[in-house]
């Protein structure tokens, strides 16, 4: 749920804002949502008894470079009691960003340590594949092979040994 209203909140900044703008809006919005990972941060934006106006200068204090119209969306989240977004809008910012730009960001998963020039390859080869700059993150996840998933192009490549294994299992037992 908080997507769909974090979308929206987007779309709005997206329709009025140029290019600059968009960079001091998530440049902002980086410097709040990592305060979000601290629990007494969020239980002062989350608490009722204190002001929104005081919440309002709080935020905007921990922006870099303010401006007009950061102030007023920090200004209507606080008014409409959905503070808490920051963190779903700064994402879906970031996604329309790269979207516009034509680059892709995806996420490697697995066990395995890949070092930067084997990332870069996988990259490299998805770009061609895509005709796009996809970029992947590195997650590691038990998982027994790796999959690269790509949600914004609806992709996801894996290869998994236990499945490997059963093919093999189910072939042998076929020719027998």
């Amino acid at each position: 749920m908080n997507e769909i209203v974090a979308k929206k909140y987007v779309k709005a900044i997206l329709n009025g804002s140029s290019s600059t703008d968009l960079d001091i809006f998530i440049e902002n919005l980086e410097n709040i949502s990592s305060a979000f990972e601290n629990e007494k941060f969020q239980n002062i934006i989350t608490m009722p008894a204190l002001k929104n106006d005081l919440k309002v200068d709080f935020l905007i204090s921990l922006a870099t470079s303010s401006n007009d119209k950061f102030n007023n969306l920090i200004k209507l989240l606080a008014k409409n009691k959905r503070l808490e977004l920051i963190p779903a809008i700064l994402a879906e910012l970031k996604t329309k960003k790269a979207n516009m730009q034509n680059v892709y960001i995806g996420k490697i998963y697995g066990e395995v340590e890949l070092d930067n020039k084997q990332k870069e390859d996988i990259e490299e080869k998805f770009s061609k594949k895509f005709n796009a700059n996809i970029k992947l993150d590195v997650v590691k996840k038990k998982y027994n092979g790796i999959k690269v998933e790509l949600d914004e192009l609806g992709i996801e490549v894996s290869f998994s040994v236990d499945r490997l294994k059963a093919q093999i299992n189910e072939y042998i037992l076929k020719a027998i």
